[in-house]
């Protein structure tokens, strides 16, 4: 009888929603036999046997099509509004436009979510078959890399020419994050605004405009968080393919889809993406999707817990301050600064790239927190965010406070704290089939940042402390 010693078997498929995590698995003999399956890891899946693309498909277009209603009705109801709006310019009308707009962008915000999730699948369904060992990608008619990224270097008139399709992902990211930035400033712009109308200072038709522009870019968030997955799925997909095609030269047949790992970034450990197979062996799917914190406008503030250090990004710019169309890269580290030891990273930064002239520097937490609108508790991260344009002038932004102990960014405060958040972004399904020291929680959508995988969210959403405040706040810092 043949006897088989499948290397490294199976990773995984987990995109979009189903984000794409990988698995490694040791050494393991298999005779004409299954792989056999333990209950225990049974228990976190969606289905541990028959995963089925047509029908993962069957499943996230049901919710498009039901959110799709929804959206329909608050927007029949907007019309309404509108067309009240239109004939009273009445400033209570404004405000249950407002609120019904938030509401409908909510759902949007889902939908959207759904929709790229159906983008991955599709390219999935058409670049990967099944075969008796499993999920098989179709290596050979995946488009080549170096023309992906010649594609794309036209599109966005990068200022770097030494990139990959990591690089790009990262862009589209942090496109979309920036541009998030930019909504939270016209919402601010657009609260303003209704005050001003109370007080006879400023126009309905200026409120509406806000309104519009308030729409056109979350539409440009929703495009650039495509182009990043759709990205992601490809970069996968050949990363996969490649390492297939790897096990078949040496003789051996792979049970299933492999794929490292191993992250260089010095993240990657506190919650490695693990442990979820495609044929025979746990598919813990997308964990069911919580209802996102309650922003500032929302009645009632989420409460936060356990909240712990885990990750310090910095996004490099050869602007004078963030700018989408001047991002040079990115790097992650452990080491949290205090305020006047910012310049570190800004150093590091110039060590990154030459060219840097600003930086984006985020804090993430993971923590615990009570939901007011569910009456439970969930999963979230916290983040705060900096910029800098040199080694001594630094800021947070408008929305964002300082560190709660600027001289110990390491110890937050349990309690209570008004947010932004940028619902629905978050991409990697980071898995284990069963707790463990390194991921105690399971399944959970997490950011990925140089290539890691970290603060994990319920909602697959980032939430920001929030200051209202209109003015920019400079940080003085210290030179050593």
């Amino acid at each position: 009888m043949q006897r088989w010693v499948v290397l490294s078997i199976v990773g995984l498929l987990v995109f979009s929603s189903f984000g794409f995590v990988f698995a490694q698995e040791s050494f393991r003999e298999v005779k004409n036999s299954q792989v056999p399956v333990s209950s225990e890891a049974c228990s976190a899946c969606s289905s541990c046997r028959d995963f089925d693309v047509d029908k993962a498909l069957g499943e996230v277009n049901l919710k498009i099509e039901n959110l799709t209603k929804l959206i329909n009705q608050k927007e029949a109801e907007l019309q309404g509004l509108y067309a009240e709006l239109n004939k009273t310019k009445s400033v209570e009308t404004l405000e249950k436009i407002v609120k019904l707009e938030d509401e409908a962008q909510l759902l949007k915000s889902d939908l959207e979510f759904y929709k790229r999730q159906e983008l991955s699948l599709e390219l999935i369904k058409k670049y990967t078959r099944r075969t008796p060992y499993g999920v098989e990608v179709l290596y050979y008619r995946l488009p080549r890399e170096d023309e992906l990224v010649r594609e794309y270097i036209e599109k966005v008139h990068s200022v770097r020419k030494d990139v990959d399709l990591k690089w790009f992902i990262a862009f589209y990211r942090q496109a979309g994050e920036l541009t998030f930035d930019e909504y939270v400033v016209t919402d601010m712009k657009l609260r303003e605004v209704i005050k001003e109308i109370k007080a006879g200072n400023a126009t309905v038709e200026d409120a509406l405009k806000l309104i519009r522009q308030r729409k056109e870019i979350w539409d440009r968030i929703y495009a650039y968080l495509e182009e990043r997955d759709k990205l992601q799925t490809f970069k996968n997909l050949k990363e996969l393919g490649r390492k297939q095609t790897i096990m078949k030269t040496m003789g051996i047949e792979p049970y299933g889809i492999y794929s490292n790992v191993t992250y260089y970034n010095e993240l990657g450990v506190k919650y490695s993406c693990a442990e979820i197979i495609i044929d025979g062996i746990p598919y813990c799917g997308a964990n069911p999707l919580k209802q996102t914190l309650p922003s500032y406008t929302y009645p009632g503030t989420p409460s936060f817990k356990d909240l712990t250090p885990i990750a310090v990004w910095v996004g490099v710019y050869s602007s004078s301050e963030p700018n989408t169309d001047y991002y040079l890269g990115e790097f992650c580290t452990y080491t949290f600064k205090k305020e006047s030891k910012l310049h570190e990273y800004w150093e590091l930064a110039k060590y990154y790239d030459s060219r840097a002239k600003s930086v984006q520097i985020k804090y993430f937490y993971d923590g615990i927190a009570y939901n007011p609108s569910t009456g439970e508790y969930q999963i979230a991260n916290l983040i705060w965010q900096f910029e800098c344009n040199s080694a001594t002038n630094c800021w947070v932004t408008s929305y964002r406070p300082r560190l709660p102990d600027p001289n110990d960014p390491l110890t937050i405060p349990n309690g209570e704290y008004v947010i932004r958040v940028f619902s629905r972004a978050l991409r990697s399904n980071c898995c284990r089939s069963s707790s463990s020291h390194d991921n105690p929680y399971g399944c959970h959508w997490s950011n990925g940042h140089c290539n890691a995988c970290f603060a994990p969210d319920d909602s697959a959403s980032q939430n920001f402390p929030h200051e209202d405040r209109p003015t920019r706040e400079y940080i003085p810092q210290e030179s050593n």
